[in-house]
């Protein structure tokens, strides 16, 4: 199997929001791409300028980064070509590899906007590499910038930064100084198109955790009436587990639970909504083992809901005392001071 490296440049609207284009607000100007073999040797490149049709005229700090011009572009190759004749050259038995995760994802909104949808593989797995190299060197959530980590893995800076073709070669050779032996397991899945139905739903086990990606759903209600939601299983030994603090949410948009496995100990559950293009949604579950500051995060968490919970009875028991006693205009006045 080969590994394409690839990396996009993108214009923005330079009018802000005048003739804003909300589903495609990043359109891409160049491809670059490095093929490596498995053995990690670079061996072939693929670069194309792509001439834009939404965004024709340059942002000014897109064109300060990338040093693009406008006649440049102009001189570009159509984006459906393009994209043609790169996943011709990507082959039939090969994985991406990127810094980052929106390339994939925008690559994806650009083709969808036109009408390239669901040409990429489904699961779309990839290595998203800035996140292995945070992994392998850091604390696995700070997102380092490419060219601050060129610069500490001592690699050769013989190219200028910021166009595809550059980046994908430095990405290249910081992926050979990694010594991703230990990560290369670790994917990454591209969910802009999530699973459609129940048979679609992607469930991946990693060394320390279990990802589940759901189809979509129209309520909460309808999400956590199915099992394999609701339910909360040992990502190392898969027996169920009967949570000690059930699901509860912080903001409508993550949730979490904990539950105590008699073999692996402390289990947390964690819920990601994502929202899809109408009024539905999707859900990643996430389940790994909880140490001991994991599992008092999530208990601060909820004891921080109690409290606001509290709180906002108190309020609202107060505002109907007072109600009684003064009267409306009172509560009106009282709300009108805090306006200001």
């Amino acid at each position: 199997m080969d590994y394409i490296v690839l990396d996009l440049e993108w214009n923005q609207n330079p009018y802000g929001k005048r003739n804003y284009h909300p589903e495609m607000p990043f359109e891409i100007i160049e491809v670059g791409a490095v093929r490596m073999n498995s053995n990690l040797e670079i061996e072939d490149s693929f670069h194309q300028i792509v001439k834009p049709r939404v965004y024709k005229k340059l942002h000014y700090k897109i064109k300060e980064i990338t040093h693009f011009t406008n006649e440049e572009l102009a001189k570009g190759s159509d984006f459906r070509k393009v994209i043609r004749e790169f996943l011709e050259w990507c082959g039939d038995d090969f994985m991406f590899c990127t810094w980052g995760s929106m390339d994939l994802t925008e690559l994806q909104k650009n083709m969808k906007h036109y009408k390239l949808e669901r040409v990429l593989d489904f699961p779309l797995y990839y290595l998203d590499l800035q996140k292995i190299h945070s992994l392998r060197y850091d604390d696995g959530k700070n997102k380092s910038t490419l060219s601050d980590v060129v610069e500490e893995l001592h690699i050769k800076e013989d190219k200028e930064f910021h166009r595809a073709i550059d980046d994908a070669y430095y990405t290249a050779k910081v992926f050979q100084k990694m010594d991703p032996g230990r990560f290369i397991k670790r994917l990454s899945i591209d969910t802009f198109y999530p699973p459609r139905i129940k048979e679609e739903e992607i469930f991946v086990e990693f060394d320390d955790y279990n990802k589940l990606v759901t189809r979509e759903f129209l309520s909460k209600d309808e999400m956590f009436s199915d099992k394999d939601i609701e339910q909360l299983r040992c990502n190392k030994c898969g027996e169920r587990i009967y949570p000690y603090i059930d699901w509860f949410s912080d903001s409508g948009k993550t949730y979490f639970c904990l539950g105590r496995c008699p073999e692996h100990g402390d289990v947390r559950g964690k819920i990601k909504i994502r929202k899809c293009e109408k009024d539905s949604f999707y859900a990643i579950k996430i389940v790994k083992l909880a140490d001991e500051t994991r599992v008092q995060k999530v208990k601060d968490k909820k004891e921080s809901i109690r409290e606001k919970r509290r709180e906002k009875r108190h309020r609202l028991i107060e505002r109907e005392m007072m109600q009684e006693t003064w009267g409306s205009s009172a509560i009106d006045d009282d709300d009108a001071e805090d306006d200001y």
